[in-house]
């Protein structure tokens, strides 16, 4: 039986994506430490893109459900642009860093580990996309790093930003090699409905997926 609707792991407090210049504003409580980040895709032909990682301050956002997808979460929902993500997020105010994790994609079956530094009262937001699908992401909203190990079964969300037509023409991953092409659509962050077969699209037999998508680890290494 399929699974939806598994709630975002962490809510971010402040209501909006704002993107407010000045990154020098990450907080001081405490010291430094080193985290480590291990992703394990749970799919069977849903590789996960490298991931992009912020670790912030908590009354900065970088996506909830319910409110627009920043234009920086959007490149990565639907097209795996990291770098945009990256050098978007860099310069937003109580942003301490915006980084990537990983260097390719997250095979279905495979496990990724990647290290960060924040101090314990920061928060952790991740997004990767699901590649074979329209503007399919996973990842973490505004996860406090804390002390000790933390584990989290993620869903899939809906970025709102790009039409579910499923069509290959319209996927940049593997199933479509159509990069960079879009149906626009104005929603909201949601739960993703998954690969429901629309006329003309890719086969939801192969390419559907059942929640959690994948496991996230947090562990203070330090």
């Amino acid at each position: 039986m399929k699974i939806r609707h598994v709630a975002a792991a962490g809510v971010a407090l402040a209501a909006t994506a704002a993107i407010v210049p000045n990154a020098a504003e990450a907080g001081s409580s405490g010291p430094t430490a080193t985290y480590q980040i291990t992703i394990v895709n749970h799919t069977d032909a849903q590789p996960l893109s490298p991931v992009g990682a912020v670790v912030h301050r908590g009354g900065t956002d970088v996506w909830s459900t319910g409110q627009p997808a920043s234009a920086a979460v959007a490149a990565v929902a639907e097209d795996a642009a990291l770098p945009v993500f990256v050098s978007t997020y860099d310069q937003v105010r109580g942003v301490r860093s915006a980084s990537v994790g990983g260097d390719a994609p997250i095979g279905p079956g495979q496990t990724i580990t990647f290290e960060l530094e924040g101090r314990r009262s920061d928060r952790l937001s991740l997004v990767s996309m699901l590649v074979n699908t329209n503007d399919a992401f996973t990842g973490l909203d505004a996860v406090r790093l804390g002390n000790g190990t933390r584990t989290f079964d993620v869903g899939a969300y809906d970025a709102g930003t790009e039409v579910n037509n499923e069509l290959p023409a319209f996927i940049p991953g593997p199933a479509g090699n159509s990069p960079g092409v879009r149906d626009p659509e104005g929603g909201v962050i949601s739960p993703h409905e998954g690969i429901v077969g629309q006329p003309g699209g890719i086969d939801p037999a192969v390419y559907d997926w059942d929640d959690p998508v994948a496991t996230i680890t947090v562990e203070r290494l330090d």
